[in-house]
């Protein structure tokens, strides 16, 4: 149990020997949005930065690329040997796939990417959700988190963590209005006013205080603290039934200390918008030059009428000239601008194909393909490495939370997710056997585009096979049912081609053949379908002439001798030697 001070105190020790690590991830969240000021008096505070943002365009592009593929879910059975031990392994999988499902996991992960290798770290929590009765995730901003230390990039789970953030005093009065009034007595404070939470996640409990003023780490007499300055009360205390801390944080791997992918060029960004200003500058003046009156030998100039061109007013000076004095940009200054952006894309890996860019008049998809894969892979690898890792650790939390809050509760939903799309129903208790589970990628360091045309490859040179390939294309969601079109496409196309074959040695009657396109181009049947109609329909009219044709049937030629014999044979042979539609189509 933590008390309110104790927490406190834990959160100001944690926000000071952070400070300049939070700063550097500030600075570079304003990169990224584009805020940047310009050192220099001649531009305005509010003027943006003229230069291309290539922080904010390798970031985003490189994260899509983390998170254009979607990893998969292995849950070992506990005893392969046992029927019912690989069958609640398969309903362990499907249930940590809707949990997913139900958190938006698609969209977590394309802001996972981005923050992992832009703030060099991600922190992920997970809550019980007792109406839905799943665990859910919750990304949080790196910014308001502050973990108890960790040893290592292995490392993901913290003993403690501590948020900080801001709510309005509205927010405040709308879910506890008692400690509203408290943090009211401030006649300044309106509802728009900041109120600083302190959210502590620990592994007996969740405790939740609000605080203003600056941080105080005195002694508190009681849950709460006013001194004028500072107001500090807790809102709420909630038992953690896991009985560890449900925080899971992944770190970018570096040599010691944190280090996001775009921190290096942050200042060439910096020297490189400065220089363009200067650049404007010096445009600006040799559109719009300065006007000197210049005096002559032993005169004193003095303008005597300004001139009025709205006017037509006509300027006077006396004892002078006035000269236009233009600036003219330095002929060094564009190569320097293109040097610092060459030297921001070797820094952080952001290949020119990224803005639509190319360095040759070569254009191919080949060749765009085989630039990013060199530029990029390795990184984008190891990006989706640590988050398989952080989602593995994640998955065994989910799992034991929802024994701890829901152990005996049964629990059916639907997921959609491919390669586990059906109804799952489970018990924690009675399904969920183990925690054991690997989060992997198909192919990891590969986007969507390079794992399709390496999966291509592969099936060609025979070392993989269809079905393989399509459980781990991300175009297909169905692999079943897309392997048994497959076949059906093929098997149709054969079909066509014996039609058309038979049709050129006059082998099917024309008006067989010109049924089956009725039907078919009419939208009435399939292929398959309509040739099984229309060979019935032949079966049944060759049926009928056998049976008009037959001696039994032809009055006055019943006497035994006279020639009905042979004329029914006769017809008989005939019927016989007509094209059989079903023997025509043996073949297929």
């Amino acid at each position: 149990m933590k008390t309110v001070e104790e927490i406190v105190a834990i959160y100001g020790a944690r926000a000071q020997a952070t400070d300049l690590l939070k700063s550097k991830m500030r600075t570079l969240r304003d990169y990224y949005n584009g805020d940047v000021i310009v050192p220099l008096p001649e531009i305005n505070a509010d003027e943006q930065s003229a230069v291309a943002n290539l922080l904010a365009q390798g970031l985003d592009q490189t994260a899509m690329r983390i998170a254009s593929t979607r990893p998969d879910i292995y849950c070992p059975p506990s005893d392969p040997s046992r029927k019912r031990s690989r069958d609640n392994s398969q309903i362990t999988r499907k249930a940590l796939f809707g949990w997913w499902e139900h958190s938006r996991m698609d969209l977590q992960l394309a802001k996972r990417a981005r923050q992992l290798i832009g703030y060099s770290t991600t922190v992920t929590q997970l809550r019980f959700n007792a109406d839905t009765g799943c665990p859910e995730w919750h990304l949080r901003d790196p910014l308001t988190a502050y973990p108890a230390t960790l040893l290592g990039v292995d490392d993901m789970l913290p003993r403690d963590c501590i948020f900080a953030y801001e709510r309005p005093l509205g927010w405040l009065h709308n879910n506890y209005p008692e400690v509203g009034q408290v943090f009211q007595a401030d006649s300044d404070a309106g509802p728009d006013t900041g109120i600083e939470l302190i959210e502590y996640v620990g592994p007996e409990e969740t405790v939740l205080i609000a605080m203003r003023g600056p941080v105080n780490t005195g002694l508190f007499a009681t849950s709460v603290y006013d001194s004028g300055e500072n107001v500090v009360v807790e809102l709420e205390r909630v038992e953690n039934r896991l009985g560890v801390t449900p925080v899971v944080c992944a770190q970018r791997i570096s040599l010691d200390a944190s280090q996001g992918q775009f921190d290096g060029i942050l200042g060439m960004y910096q020297m490189q918008a400065r220089l363009m200003a200067l650049e404007v500058i010096a445009v600006q003046k040799g559109v719009f030059p300065d006007t000197w009156l210049v005096g002559r030998a032993g005169e004193t100039p003095q303008i005597v009428n300004p001139a009025d061109g709205l006017t037509g007013e006509v300027g006077v000076i006396r004892g002078g000239e006035l000269r236009d004095m233009a600036l003219q940009p330095g002929y060094m200054t564009n190569p320097a601008i293109d040097r610092l952006e060459r030297a921001q894309r070797l820094t952080a890996g952001i290949p020119p194909e990224f803005g639509g860019e190319s360095s040759t008049n070569i254009r191919t998809g080949r060749r765009g393909d085989s630039v990013l894969s060199a530029a990029v892979d390795f990184p984008v690898q190891e990006a989706q490495r640590i988050m398989a890792r952080s989602l593995q650790e994640e998955n065994k939390l989910a799992i034991d939370m929802s024994k701890a809050y829901a152990g005996s509760r049964s629990k059916s939903f639907y997921v959609t997710t491919k390669n586990a799309k059906g109804p799952v129903d489970y018990t924690p208790n009675s399904n969920f056997d183990s925690t054991d589970n690997v989060v992997s990628y198909s192919q990891a360091g590969a986007d969507i585009n390079n794992l399709v045309i390496g999966g291509g490859q592969r099936v060609g040179m025979g070392t993989m096979s269809k079905m393989s390939f399509m459980a781990i294309d991300p175009l297909v969601e169905d692999p079943e049912f897309e392997h048994d079109s497959v076949i059906a496409e093929q098997l149709e196309a054969a079909l066509l081609s014996s039609l058309q074959q038979q049709a050129a040695e006059g082998a099917i009657p024309p008006a067989d053949l010109a049924r089956i396109m009725d039907l078919v181009a009419n939208n009435e049947l399939e292929l398959a379908e309509a040739v099984e109609r229309v060979q019935r329909e032949a079966q049944e009219r060759q049926a009928k002439e056998v049976e008009a044709m037959s001696a039994e049937a032809m009055p006055g030629l019943a006497q035994p001798g006279m020639g009905a014999e042979s004329l029914a044979a006769g017809a008989n042979a005939e019927a016989a030697a007509a094209p059989d539609l079903a023997q025509l189509l043996g073949a297929l």
